[in-house]
């Protein structure tokens, strides 16, 4: 087995050099603008955490010198796919995989050392331990996802540096798992200790990243600043530099999307992570200064069929439903042409596992195009001649999703099934998922995470993301052979075949077109080139590189 072990050298020589004391707070409408934090309490095994707790740690992270500002092999969009060769230490220095017996060994970087928070926990240093009662009370939470972590049998410390993960067989996504993913985010034992009333209350939120955070507003802004004994450092044109390199970061939370445009047109915003296409155009006339930068979205949009209950639980009738659709023409009018058909479960971003949509079966290439009467006949052989009627969940929350339903019914329509919109925000349509509640038909965006992740969650049977509620004995087997081998080339075609399968045989959704988003930030903003993400929806590090030149801001009227 490899050696994975930390880079430390510049992350590109093109970037400008900071000022002695750069600093600057950056203002941000991140990728998810209109969401507030759902919960300050990770034991719930929120996806979103990362994203909101600019203040966590993980064992490993992306790589930046990788990144745009460097070789550009990789331009961290990813919502959860690092590769291997972009892995680089955060809490651990290095580690590597070992036999007799099969073992991960962390070396945990020294000098760390949790934030000092008022009745919670005295400024320390991280030790071995700490990680283990992390990922050991993650595991005992009632949230906890079926078989997540269930690859390893304990967790050792050998000292205070270093913790050892032993195995109980090999997970081919070990590093998604426990190194960099969405739960392991390490928090103190002291903040696991809390009830669960006051973990989820952020005045008592802790821990070794890039900053603290000092005040959340709901419905307005988050505020982060920036915490000076931050361990790591950066290099730039061979001089060293104190991570952040500015004074911290403020989440700006804005429920409409045409309020978000003007605070970035007025440089209230100085980055904009998530910019439709409609808004592009008169941004570059009336901002005609800003950076853009465009990319596919790393959510795949679909409507989930209940396949566990009639009609959907007949693959013909979801055959029809496809059909029905006509996804070029939602591409080229609401998307405007861009974005991509196919997106979902693998990205187009995934070059070596992704199968084009023309490379697929004639059956499947049929599901992408606009067939109302072949939707009636197999309607008609499934027992249904007369059509059938449904309801549809869609967030409030998605300006597309909403945009998209009418279109929706009007299709359906002509293939004789009648869609009832149910609309919800955000906070009930998430807690009716996989609920009793939840209804036939639920329209959703389901983030792409990485290979295994993607097909795990929203197919193995059982799992929290599965809203088709899909169950298939022949795919659960197949995935956990692939997730067990331990040759690359053959883990990559058992993958590819399994992505193939979903959409031509199981098709458990109507699959939908994935947008293409922009990115946009004012010149002001220095040592960003578009990343968003280091590792599963965690933007932190990247932030903590990024400097504001006030004198250029001054100087351009703002």
């Amino acid at each position: 087995m490899a050696v994975a072990v930390a880079a430390a050298f510049p992350l590109t020589a093109m970037a400008e050099a900071p000022p002695d004391d750069p600093g600057g707070m950056i203002n941000v409408a991140s990728i998810y603008y209109g969401l507030d934090a759902v919960t300050w309490d990770t034991a719930k095994w929120n996806w979103k955490a990362n994203h909101d707790m600019l203040f966590m740690d993980h064992l490993i992270m992306g790589d930046l010198q990788y990144g745009p500002g460097g070789s550009d092999e990789n331009d961290f969009i990813a919502q959860a796919f690092i590769p291997s060769e972009h892995y680089t230490g955060d809490l651990a220095e290095s580690w590597e995989v070992k036999q007799d017996p099969l073992r991960i060994e962390f070396d945990l970087r020294e000098g760390v050392y949790w934030q000092a928070k008022e009745g919670v926990m005295e400024r320390r240093e991280v030790v071995a331990e700490d990680i283990i009662n992390h990922f050991e009370t993650m595991q005992a939470s009632d949230r906890y996802i079926p078989t997540y972590w269930d690859f390893i049998d304990e967790w050792k410390a050998e000292g205070d540096h270093k913790v050892v993960a032993y195995l109980n067989e090999f997970n081919g996504n070990w590093g998604y798992r426990i190194g960099w993913g969405y739960y392991d985010g390490i928090m103190p034992p002291e903040w696991h200790s809390l009830s669960g009333e006051e973990r989820a209350d952020w005045r008592n939120a802790t821990g070794t990243g890039p900053y603290m955070l000092t005040e959340v507003n709901r419905g307005r802004e988050q505020v982060y600043k920036a915490n000076e004994d931050y361990w790591d450092t950066t290099t730039i044109d061979g001089e060293t530099y104190d991570l952040p390199l500015n004074d911290g970061v403020v989440y700006n939370i804005i429920k409409d999307e045409s309020s978000s445009i003007a605070a970035l047109r007025s440089g209230k915003l100085d980055i904009h992570e998530s910019i439709r296409w409609q808004f592009v155009e008169e941004l570059k006339k009336t901002a005609p200064e800003l950076n853009f930068k465009s990319a596919l979205k790393t959510e795949g949009t679909y409507i989930a069929l209940r396949t566990d209950k009639k009609p959907f639980n007949d693959v013909r009738v979801r055959r029809a439903m496809n059909l029905a659709v006509d996804q070029p023409a939602i591409q080229q009018s609401l998307l405007n042409g861009e974005g991509a058909l196919l997106n979902y479960p693998f990205s187009q971003r995934w070059e070596s596992l992704y199968t084009p949509l023309e490379e697929l079966s004639d059956q499947a290439q049929a599901m992408f195009g606009h067939n109302p009467e072949k939707a009636k006949e197999l309607l008609a052989e499934a027992g249904y001649p007369d059509g059938l009627e449904f309801d549809l969940q869609v967030c409030s929350c998605d300006p597309y999703h909403v945009d998209m339903v009418a279109m929706l019914q009007a299709y359906y329509q002509m293939a004789g099934i009648t869609m009832n919109i149910k609309t919800l925000e955000y906070g009930a349509f998430r807690s009716q998922m996989r609920d009793e509640n939840q209804a036939d038909g639920y329209l959703m965006d389901n983030g792409e995470g990485n290979p295994f992740s993607v097909l795990r969650k929203s197919y193995l049977t059982d799992q929290t993301w599965n809203p088709s509620f899909y169950a298939d004995e022949t795919f659960d087997k197949m995935w956990n052979t692939a997730l067990h081998e331990t040759d690359v080339e053959k883990q990559n075609e058992m993958l590819r075949e399994m992505n193939n399968y979903i959409i031509e045989e199981a098709v458990p959704q109507v699959w939908l077109p994935t947008q293409e988003f922009y990115i946009a930030w004012w010149p002001w903003v220095k040592n960003y080139h578009g990343e968003l993400r280091v590792g599963a929806v965690r933007p932190a590090p990247i932030y903590a590189r990024i400097w504001l030149d006030q004198e250029l801001k001054e100087e351009m009227g703002y």
